[in-house]
């Protein structure tokens, strides 16, 4: 193993994510950006059920309005097509 830089071609994105390059042998590499973040839970907030519960009712409702709306909709339209 040698402690030569790496050479070769390569591009990188604009947004700084990933690295595509050749080696100068002709070997083709990918190499990739890892963000890490360290996370201490004593810190964190305790978990709030109550609003955990208002979040997924309002989704529930959410999914379910949609479904009575289509649902209402294709009776209608199939109230048309059938007249």
């Amino acid at each position: 193993m040698s402690d030569a830089p790496a050479s070769g071609v390569g591009a990188i994105s604009a947004s700084g994510r990933g690295v595509i390059c050749t080696a100068t042998d002709g070997t083709p590499g990918a190499l990739g950006v890892l963000h890490l973040a360290l996370v201490d839970s004593t810190s964190a907030d305790a978990f709030d059920y109550t609003q955990a519960a208002g979040f997924w009712s309002v989704a529930f409702l959410g999914v379910m309005s949609l479904y009575v709306v289509s649902r209402c909709c294709g009776v209608v339209l199939d109230m048309i097509r059938r007249a």
